[in-house]
């Protein structure tokens, strides 16, 4: 079994379906409006990636014709 520090230094790789992006992203959402979460730089860019790959999977769905309400 590795080490932490070698855990935290190779990473890991996981396999996710759309699916459990878009409940990881609606988590994340919850989590931001109520302010109980207060992500560190490196937590900020996994929901980065996250959130790109969310809006890929709704373009694929939706097509190209995605409006964002702003209000």
């Amino acid at each position: 079994m590795k080490s932490n520090a070698s855990l935290a230094k190779d990473g890991h790789k996981i396999y996710i379906s759309d699916k459990q992006i878009e409940f990881l992203i609606k988590c994340i959402d919850i989590s931001q409006s109520t302010l109980s979460i207060k992500p560190e730089k490196s937590e900020v860019e996994l929901i980065r990636e996250l959130s790109k790959m969310h809006e890929d999977i709704q373009e694929t769905k939706l097509g190209d014709t995605i409006y964002y309400d702003l209000n």
